[in-house]
């Protein structure tokens, strides 16, 4: 422990020590120290020696269970004096217990504190206990039984450090308590009445001091509308409260609330009725705004440096305890909604959530767990001194002395530096978070009021390099008039008013300015609302740099973004610069999600949203060349996959609630971009769905489908969640014209009908097939399907035949649909579909030949093993991967920005130099000219390989 201070470990240790008759042994020394460090300990112990005698003799834990039996036992007693005599009495059993077994290192500071709120919830229970018992003398119905709380009608809600199980040694309790109106076990015909006299009892018998002292300070200013309601409010009424007018702060407290004595049914019902205003679906950073703004209000010292070791608040200070439960309660309310593993109560197990949710690093985490433990000891032994509930280094150099030697700190000094080095690590970890950096000292006074614009805002504006300041000073006095929807509100004004000098610093950055400003003015336009936008850009500064870089590129994209705000948000979820995730973690993302939507059109709702917001992000990121480029064409079809795997587990469950099962089995095939893993960000989905079933089989209800019926009725049902517009818009459209017979055939297939079509399809459909991949069903049935289509492909065919086959599609779809200029690389001579058509017909023609030849339906793969398999030549089989790399990536980033194909004359210099980029250029005419190049020695190698073979046969 450290050297102790006199006078205490020589004179007050020592006396308590020998008190209690304690000769020499480590008993002796624990009471030395913890009375040579603590008057009040030193006190309670001399006060009551068979008290310390037997916690002395004991376990810290088998001392806190029979304090809280003997507090749930003075509820036995008779009359209050008795009662609360009682009650007081397990309060100090538990105190000494509590106090002895940390400062011996029997546990640590955290465990201390959640065996004492577990005394605590048996502190209350037993004051309810008392409570029901009084009202009933009163002349109130109450129930009467074994266990008199059950049923009561009257919860008790813990709150705060209670709540969390995190209770420092001297702290008060945060109780709300509840009644239900409608249980006539309590108070019959008021039960009002009776709830509010029996909140007054459990408050005098906690909190009342007497000559034993006082069980718990009580505190219910944590109820609906403290200022005006009763102490104990209605269900319904609390529940209508926060609907309507619950605030910020209120959501944050009810993040640790729990029922913990009383009708312990009702309480939690309560809570899980309050989830929705808890946990909203949407982040709400207007909301959150009033949580920053109480932080700034507790952190009113500033600088590191120049912080007062002397009365430092451990609680309220910058970098203190409440810095590091605001860091995380902050974070839960932003991202609980979606993700139901930040819903914890306690601080350690939020910042364990938050870093396994990517939102906290592994560093980080570790580095506010550890500071958050030992500010929690320094508090604990503050606060043991002398039962005071403090939290402020004492003034006086003598009491510091004292602290350290009761942390076990060498000196004060020593004391000194490693309470601030944790205090300033705190500080640098969560001010991001809650301090974000005010504007320079130096930046200028932007004004946009009045009639005519201001010459000095003006001249600030060219010089940030606005070449058009006069438009953009009228644009915004436009705004801040309410000429928007966006804008039309005052509190949205007040906020852009706020956030105008952030948002012309960003634009300023921009590498067109003025450009990046029309963009934004698009966007805002385009806004139903304001306020959850704005308050966004100003709490989160990095999501609103993101935003306006993707509208400098791609004003499509912010068009996609206006409609649709919530978007914006995956912004900040996503953990960027990170590759895409793969399709197990999406699932599991996805799966967390959807718990608790049971209902098919609600799970599908999710789903839908989901799959936008994932979309959103891989288009971002490809904008932003923030994902590395062979995930960002595979990322799409990942997500697409796992939206379509959730689907298909769905859609049966809803299809047997109304038809019951059938003996029998489905599988999905994708074909196309989703089927080669490689969609786009406006790709349409080609599937196919095959089943099995029994010869005969029916399905189990009275209607008795037959299996075709039956799977096609399924198949509607998968269908209508992919396709059907909702308030979450449409997720994929769905093209079925590929499965055998086309738009003619039933939407399911059999799989005998399946391998039959294909023995005399067209040669056109089995190059389709060539990219074909099971996504969702049974394993033996996908198995079997991957089987029939090798059997397809690896069938032998004419040469030839199959080359005029090839180059026929290929003409005809060049006479349907001819390309719209160099960029159209789908249509275009020697683009997309020449690259895949030479691909599908080299893997027809030679995979009955080649055993060895791999069989995937990536294109890039394919590719791989025709050159593996000495079908390609070694020039020719680079030059073709080369330019399907850049094809592709083009593709992709027209798709992303464009919605579309690129257009050279529509688009910005900022989208110009994005696709010059991507095609390693130094100016988008070097790249359109690479683009040609690469095209005709495509189109080349198909002429050679393709047509020369066609005209030969």
């Amino acid at each position: 422990m450290g050297a102790l201070p006199d006078p205490y470990d020589r004179v007050a240790g020592r006396r308590t020590a020998d008190a209690l008759g304690l000769e020499h042994g480590p008993s002796r020394a624990l009471v030395i120290a913890a009375a040579g460090s603590s008057p009040f300990l030193a006190r309670l112990m001399e006060r009551t020696p068979d008290l310390a005698s037997e916690v002395l003799a004991s376990s810290p834990e088998a001392s806190l269970a029979r304090a809280a039996n003997e507090a749930l036992a003075a509820a036995a007693e008779e009359g209050a004096a008795d009662q609360m005599k009682a009650l007081r009495a397990a309060k100090r059993r538990a105190a000494l217990a509590s106090a002895l077994g940390e400062i011996a290192g029997a546990w640590p500071v955290m465990e201390s504190a959640a065996y004492y709120s577990r005394f605590a919830d048996s502190a209350v229970s037993s004051a309810a206990r008392m409570a029901l018992g009084d009202i009933r003398r009163l002349g109130f119905k109450t129930i009467d039984n074994a266990d008199p709380e059950k049923e009561c009608g009257l919860a008790i809600i813990a709150m705060g450090k209670h709540g969390a199980f995190e209770l420092n040694y001297s702290s008060d309790i945060d109780l709300v308590i509840l009644f239900d109106s409608a249980n006539e076990r309590l108070g019959g015909d008021d039960p009002k009445r009776a709830a509010v006299a029996a909140a007054r009892t459990i408050v005098s018998r906690l909190n009342d001091q007497t000559a034993d002292g006082y069980v718990f300070r009580t505190d219910l200013r944590l109820r609906p509308d403290p200022g005006v309601s009763a102490a104990a409010v209605s269900v319904n009424a609390a529940e209508s409260y926060y609907e309507a007018y619950g605030q910020n702060w209120e959501r944050a407290a009810y993040i640790k609330a729990r029922a913990c004595a009383g009708d312990m049914a009702l309480g939690e019902e309560f809570i899980s009725r309050l989830s929705p205003f808890i946990w909203r679906r949407s982040l709400d950073f207007a909301a959150i705004e009033d949580v920053h703004s109480l932080l700034r209000q507790i952190n009113e010292q500033r600088g590191g440096d120049g912080l007062e070791f002397k009365g430092f608040d451990l609680k309220r200070g910058a970098g203190g305890i409440r810095s590091i439960e605001f860091f995380a309660q902050a974070q839960q309310l932003l991202g609980g909604g979606k993700n139901p593993d930040l819903r914890q109560r306690a601080t350690l197990d939020a910042l364990g959530a938050l870093r396994e949710s990517g939102a906290v690093s592994a560093a980080d985490h570790e580095a506010l767990d550890r500071h958050y433990r030992y500010l929690r000891k320094v508090e604990n032994r503050l606060q043991m001194i002398a039962d005071e509930q403090t939290h402020r280094i004492p003034g006086d150099a003598g009491e510091i002395t004292r602290l350290a030697a009761f942390l076990g700190e060498e000196d004060a000094g020593a004391f000194h530096e490693r309470l601030f080095s944790a205090i300033g690590e705190v500080r640098s970890l969560t001010s991001a978070l809650f301090e974000p950096e005010p504007a320079a000292a130096d930046s200028p006074a932007l004004v946009f009021a009045g009639i005519d614009n201001d010459p000095a805002t003006i001249a600030a504006l060219k010089k940030m390099g606005f070449e058009r300041p006069e438009q953009v000073a009228n644009t915004i006095r436009r705004w801040s008039a309410g000429e928007t929807r966006a804008t039309r509100t005052p509190r949205a004004r007040a906020l852009l008013q706020q956030m105008t000098g952030p948002l012309l610093d960003a634009l300023a950055r921009a590498s067109a300015p003025d450009v990046a400003f029309a963009a934004f003015d698009s966007f805002l336009r385009g806004l139903p609302a304001g306020i959850q936008i704005f308050s966004l850009f100003l709490n989160r500064p990095v999501v609103f740099d993101r935003l306006i870089r993707i509208m400098t590129v791609s004003p499509y994209l912010a068009g996609v973004a206006a409609r649709r705000p919530t978007l914006v948000e995956a912004l900040l979820e996503n953990r960027w610069p990170e590759p895409a995730m793969d399709h197990d973690v999406l699932q599991q993302r996805l799966a967390t999600r959807l718990e608790g939507n049971s209902e098919f059109e609600s799970a599908m709702n999710v789903v839908r949203r989901w799959n936008s917001e994932q979309r959103f992000t891989i288009a971002a990121q490809l904008l932003l060349s923030a994902c590395f480029r062979q995930k960002k064409l595979h990322g799409v079809s990942v997500i697409s996959l796992t939206s379509q795997s959730q689907r298909s587990s769905k859609s049966p469950r809803e299809t047997e609630r109304q038809y019951g099962s059938i003996a029998g089995a489905l599988a999905i095939v994708a074909l196309g971009r989703l089927g080669a893993r490689s969609m786009t960000a406006t790709s349409d989905i080609d599937l196919m769905f095959i089943y099995e079933a029994e010869d005969g089989a029916h399905s189990t209800d009275d209607t008795k489908l037959d299996a075709a019926t039956y799977f096609g009725q399924l198949v509607r049902r998968f269908l209508a969640a992919v396709t059907t517009p909702t308030e979450e818009g449409v997720v994929y459209e769905v093209d079925m014209k590929l499965r055998p017979s086309g738009a003619k055939s039933p939407v399911a297939v059999s799989l005998p009908a399946f391998t039959r079509y294909y023995e005399a399809a067209w040669t056109w459909e089995k190059m389709a097939l060539t990219k074909a991949r099971v996504v969702a069903g049974e394993l033996t049935l996908s198995a079997c399907i991957g089987n029939k289509v090798e059997e397809i492909i690896r069938t032998p065919r004419d040469v030839a035949a199959a080359a005029r086959d090839v180059d026929e599609m290929r003409e005809r779809l060049r006479s349907a649909k001819p390309a719209l200029n160099v960029w159209d690389l789908k249509y275009a001579l020697g683009g997309i579909t020449d690259l895949d058509f030479i691909i599908q017909y080299l893997t027809l023609t030679a995979a009955p030949n080649k055993p060895l030849l791999g069989l995937s339906p990536s294109s890039a793969e394919m590719l791989r093993a025709l050159k593996m398999s000495d079908e390609l030549g070694g020039e020719a089989g680079e030059m073709l991967a080369a330019a399907q790399d850049v094809f592709e990536a083009v593709i992709q980033l027209s798709r992303a920005a464009a919605g579309g194909v690129f257009a050279l004359g529509g688009a910005g210099e900022a989208m110009q130099r994005a696709m010059a980029e991507h095609l390693d250029a130094e100016t988008i005419g070097e790249a359109q000219q690479r683009l040609l190049s690469l095209q005709k020695e495509v189109r080349a190698i198909y002429e050679q390989l393709v047509l020369k073979v066609a005209k030969s046969g």
